[in-house]
C-alpha cells in the first residue's frame, strides 16, 4: 500500500550489525563475532555480493548454536518408540531394556534327567506276585524293594515282602527279606531286558512244606522285561524260578519248587 514501508530484510540484518559494531569496541574473539563484522564491511564494499554473504551468515550462525550444543551418544539404550520392519511398515516397541555395559547373560542350566539304569542312580519298587508249584501249594506275595545302581544298567536289590501260603495241611503266613542282582543286558531309552538271581530268607507261622520247618532259604532266578509307563516311572515284569529250603538245617527238609509272576512300579528316588 502506499505509504507503508517495506520491510527489507537485507536492510535490517546491515543495521543489526552496524549496532553491533557500535556496541563493542573490539571484535568478539569468537569465531562466529569475527565473521559478521567481516561480513558487515563486505557488504558495504560489494553490494552486489549481499545475498551470498547473508546465506554464509546465516550457517554460520547456525553453527555456532550447534557447537554449543553437547549430544550424548549411549549404545546400550533402547528407546521407545516407532521401528521400521524390513517391509517398510513401522510397528511400536513395547520393551525398552537398558543392558549394563559388559553384562553377559547368564542361561540358567537345566538338570539333566538321569537315565535308567544310570550308575549311581537309585530307584523303590511296589511289588506284587504269585507262586504256583502246579502240586497243590501256591504262595501270593506283596511288598517293596529298592534298587541301586552301582554300575551303569546293573544293580544290587533290597527286597521285603509278605507272603500267604496255601498248600496241603495247614495255610500259613509269612515274611521274606531278599538280596538280588539285575541286570538290564538289553537297556534302551523306553525299555529294557534283564536277568535277576538272589536270594532270600522266609519265616513262616508254620513249617512249610508240610514236614519241613519254619524258616528257610529261598533261591531264585529268572529275567523280565521293563518299559516306561511315564517319563519317570516303569513298568516291570518277570518271571523266576522260586525254591524254598531249609539247606538240611533241620531234621527233614522236603523243599519246593515254584514259578513265580511278578510285576512291579519302580519309580525314582
Amino acid at each position: 500500500m502506499a505509504g507503508d514501508t517495506v520491510f527489507n530484510p537485507l536492510a535490517f540484518f546491515a543495521a543489526s550489525l552496524r549496532s553491533r559494531d557500535q556496541n563493542r569496541s573490539v571484535v568478539s574473539e569468537r569465531p562466529s563475532g569475527f565473521f559478521f563484522a567481516y561480513a558487515s564491511l563486505a557488504m558495504a564494499q560489494h553490494p552486489g555480493r549481499k545475498w551470498v554473504l547473508l546465506g554464509v551468515a546465516t550457517i554460520a550462525w547456525g553453527s555456532h548454536g550447534l557447537a554449543a550444543t553437547t549430544l550424548h551418544f549411549d549404545p546400550t539404550y533402547v528407546d521407545a518408540g516407532l521401528q521400521l520392519a524390513a517391509d517398510g511398515r513401522e510397528f511400536p516397541l513395547t520393551h525398552s531394556p537398558t543392558i549394563e555395559a559388559g553384562a553377559t547373560p547368564v542361561a540358567t542350566p537345566v538338570a539333566p534327567s538321569t537315565r535308567f539304569g544310570e550308575a549311581r542312580s537309585m530307584r523303590w519298587q511296589l511289588l506284587g506276585g504269585y507262586t504256583n508249584d502246579f502240586d497243590g501249594a501256591g504262595q501270593e506275595q506283596f511288598g517293596a524293594s529298592v534298587s541301586w545302581f552301582f554300575i551303569d544298567d546293573l544293580s544290587i536289590d533290597l527286597q521285603l515282602d509278605s507272603n500267604y501260603i496255601s498248600q496241603t495241611g495247614s495255610n500259613v503266613w509269612g515274611l521274606e527279606g531278599a538280596l538280588l542282582f539285575r541286570w538290564h543286558f538289553i537297556s534302551m531309552e523306553t525299555w529294557s531286558l534283564y536277568a535277576d538271581a538272589g536270594c532270600g530268607v522266609l519265616g513262616t507261622t508254620e513249617p512249610t512244606p508240610v514236614g519241613g520247618t519254619d524258616f528257610n532259604f529261598t533261591p531264585q532266578a529268572g529275567g523280565g522285561l521293563s518299559f516306561d509307563l511315564t517319563e519317570e516311572v516303569r513298568l516291570m515284569v518277570g518271571v523266576r524260578w522260586y525254591h524254598i529250603s531249609n539247606a538240611n538245617t533241620g531234621e527233614t527238609n522236603p523243599g519246593r519248587n515254584s514259578v513265580l509272576g511278578y510285576a512291579m512300579i519302580s519309580f525314582p528316588f
